[in-house]
């Protein structure tokens, strides 16, 4: 039976290696990117003529709007410049087959099914003449078509702009995976809009995802739907939930970010589906077709101030946090993600989950008294604190009248033996020593006269009266250095402090 020991041992084992698969997703993290969520439609416009050369020349011009694809993006600069997959903005299939198909049908009123198809007819003038309808147009075409790609970007507001932004596409790759930047020409003039931050590169510490998508124009009631990943090894781009991303392809997910969870930006997007293999596309690829397109990635003020909420609004600030989002609905109203983190922090500011709204202190009323001192305690007290005054009085005179016998005079013990008086103080304090007396060595009786040349010594006491130039039997005279201020010993030539010469230093 194993001991208990070896049990732990076991299970420390157990979770030290179950611990990379445990890791959490950041929950608040992603709306840091939510706000520049966009959904991209895209159409094509395209004009056919039929030329109809037997006998009579004759021409028939139509006009058809074709549905190409959909799918989400993102926003990476305030005046609208969006990236989306090639995809979204190229559909596989060639508009001009389907205008093909619908003008020879209505024309020379055969079953040609209004599809992306190349199909034949059993008469064989008719089949050659359509099959010289189809592209590519040569000399002999009996059809000349015109081509124009409308896009139309829906970012996340609320609420949202009707009809949403025409945009332009300014580049688009050759595989349905690369990336295709978008520029709105409405819409992006006050350089508001909300933007997603985007990394640099793919890392190799990259793992855990969140996959944005919008499945439909979004709205307040149809925010970015958020779904967890995973890169399998992590910084590649091999998706571990193959089957679940691919179900999102199909539903609107190609062009959609992937927002690394431990920095909250973009990382890249996911690109496929509809019979496309699942690709992710890094970020770095990103910026290379954003340097073709002639644009760079970039935050707006909006994005700064709304940067700032967010410290406090996840720190559950929220009273602090309230004029900072309003601020954001100020300089963009219709900012959705702000306008919702401000309705939650107006209704929890204040309460017991704002951080920043300090304890509630409710007030505690004052016990009434119950009890009082009798008069006699009092009574009994001020008598004693009375008799101990006079005793400190007592003992303070007789104090006084010993000490005044100190030395004679009336003149207290205490001050008699004190070298300064008490307003007095000399600098450097270390340079003063007393020596049979510091009194009489300052009195001006035993400093004598002053003396000649320089680096002579100067007592500190000042000059001597010239009627006694010599100290009193029993004081020695002090002397100090005129470089330093140190105090000189007897027989010193040199001043011990800083080396300065004395004159006269052998009396």
């Amino acid at each position: 039976m194993p001991s208990l020991h070896s049990l732990l041992a076991g299970l420390g084992a157990l979770a030290a290696l179950a611990a990379p698969m445990l890791h959490q997703h950041p929950n608040g993290s992603t709306d840091r990117v939510t706000p520049g969520a966009v959904r991209v439609e895209s159409s094509s416009h395209v004009r056919i003529t039929l030329l109809d050369d037997r006998g009579v020349i004759k021409q028939m011009v139509r006009e058809y709007d074709v549905d190409l694809a959909e799918g989400s993006g993102f926003t990476v600069a305030p005046d609208g410049v969006v990236v989306t997959a090639t995809q979204v903005v190229q559909a596989a299939e060639d508009p001009r087959v389907y205008a093909a198909n619908r003008i020879f049908a209505e024309y020379f009123k055969v079953k040609i099914p209004a599809d992306f198809k190349r199909h034949s007819l059993t008469d064989p003038d008719l089949d050659r003449r359509l099959q010289a309808c189809y592209p590519p147009q040569r000399t002999d075409s009996t059809c000349i078509a015109d081509v124009t790609t409308d896009v139309t970007v829906h970012p996340y507001l609320d609420p949202p702009p009707p009809g949403g932004l025409p945009a332009q596409i300014l580049t688009a790759g050759t595989s349905p995976a690369s990336p295709a930047v978008l520029k709105v020409t409405k819409g992006g003039e006050k350089q508001s809009l909300p933007t997603v931050p985007l990394g640099t590169t793919l890392g190799p510490q990259v793992e855990s995802l969140d996959v944005m998508t919008l499945t439909g124009k979004p709205s307040a009631k149809l925010p970015p739907k958020l779904d967890t990943a995973h890169l399998d090894p992590p910084g590649s781009r091999s998706v571990k939930e193959r089957d679940k991303v691919l179900k999102l392809l199909d539903e609107g997910a190609a062009g959609a970010a992937l927002v690394d969870d431990y920095k909250s930006e973009v990382v890249g997007f996911v690109a496929g589906g509809g019979g496309e293999p699942l690709t992710v596309t890094p970020a770095d690829e990103i910026r290379s077709a954003l340097v073709a397109a002639g644009v760079t990635a970039r935050r707006g003020p909006v994005d700064v101030v709304y940067e700032n909420a967010l410290a406090s609004y996840h720190n559950k600030l929220y009273t602090g946090a309230i004029p900072a989002l309003q601020q954001v609905l100020n300089l963009r109203p219709d900012h959705a993600v702000a306008a919702d983190h401000l309705r939650i922090a107006r209704a929890k500011a204040g309460t017991v989950e704002d951080a920043g709204a300090g304890p509630v202190v409710s007030p505690v009323p004052a016990k009434p008294r119950t009890s009082q001192v009798p008069a006699y305690v009092w009574a009994a007290g001020g008598a004693v604190v009375l008799a101990l005054l006079a005793a400190g009085v007592v003992l303070l005179r007789r104090r006084s009248a010993t000490d005044g016998r100190a030395d004679g005079t009336g003149t207290p013990a205490s001050e008699a033996g004190s070298s300064y008086p008490p307003t007095e103080t000399s600098w450097p304090p270390y340079a003063v020593t007393r020596a049979f007396g510091a009194e009489a060595a300052r009195s001006p009786e035993v400093v004598g006269p002053p003396p000649a040349g320089p680096g002579a010594a100067v007592p500190p006491g000042g000059l001597a009266s010239p009627a006694d130039p010599s100290p009193p039997h029993g004081q020695a005279q002090l002397r100090f250095c005129t470089q330093c201020g140190m105090r000189l010993g007897r027989g010193h030539r040199f001043c011990g402090y800083c080396g300065n010469p004395v004159a006269g230093a052998g009396s």
